[in-house]
């Protein structure tokens, strides 16, 4: 009887410190799992001059169907883009984060949509609204990127028809981690290059901000292609 008692105050205390041990890492990964769960994100994709042309904004339609809630806006000219759709996003994000201090912005922009979405990080900052990503892909004119974007990544082409301006980050601007990345493509069917989607899917999948070298260059198709500066 005393032989019983004995085994189960052992297998008792064992127990017992079995979850006290375990219950640390189980509470910080259950914590992860919550927050994971508790992100709120928007991602709002803008195409380029002319878009509402299936031929010429099929690619980022494409990218669309790939981000869960992502809007696109296309449309056919510069005065539809500045004076319409970008009032309108700057507005629902206003809404989102006085709503969600929390919600994950993402911004990406092909051709003048590029443009936009430089422009709308920047009046974002002066309202210190963070911006989570920031996909600029081959566009001009393009606003210099202040520290509220966390992420920025700058895509360009080679072909003729590419514009390749390169993105710069605004001075004293030490926080943004940006990437610049050069395909051999043309102009509208970089919009459509699947490394570039794939590049943008972990981006804005990402939290928090993953680790990449600041204002690195890279080659996506392993040729030879001159360094950005």
């Amino acid at each position: 009887m005393t032989s019983s008692i004995k085994s189960l105050t052992y297998l008792a205390s064992v127990s017992l410190a079995l979850n006290i041990s375990a219950t640390p890492a189980l509470t910080q990964s259950a914590n992860h799992a919550v927050q994971n769960r508790s992100i709120a994100s928007k991602t709002y994709l803008i195409n380029g001059l002319v878009s509402a042309v299936p031929f010429i904004g099929y690619g980022m339609t494409n990218l669309k169907k790939r981000i869960k809630g992502a809007r696109l806006f296309s449309y056919v000219s510069p005065i539809e883009g500045s004076a319409v759709i970008q009032p309108s996003i700057i507005n629902e994000i206003r809404s989102l984060y006085r709503r969600n201090r929390n919600i994950q912005i993402n911004l990406i922009g092909i051709s003048y949509g590029a443009s936009m979405v430089t422009a709308i990080s920047a009046i974002l900052s002066r309202e210190n609204i963070p911006v989570n990503y920031l996909g600029v892909i081959d566009g001009r004119p393009l606003t210099k990127i202040h520290s509220n974007v966390r992420r920025v990544d700058n895509f360009t082409c080679s072909y003729i028809d590419c514009i390749g301006a390169r993105l710069r980050l605004a001075s004293g601007n030490n926080a943004t981690r940006k990437a610049s990345f050069r395909f051999r493509s043309s102009h509208i069917a970089l919009g459509n290059n699947g490394d570039m989607h794939n590049r943008v899917i972990q981006q804005i999948s990402s939290y928090p901000p993953v680790r990449m070298v600041q204002q690195s260059s890279v080659n996506l198709d392993n040729r030879p292609v001159a360094a950005l500066r």
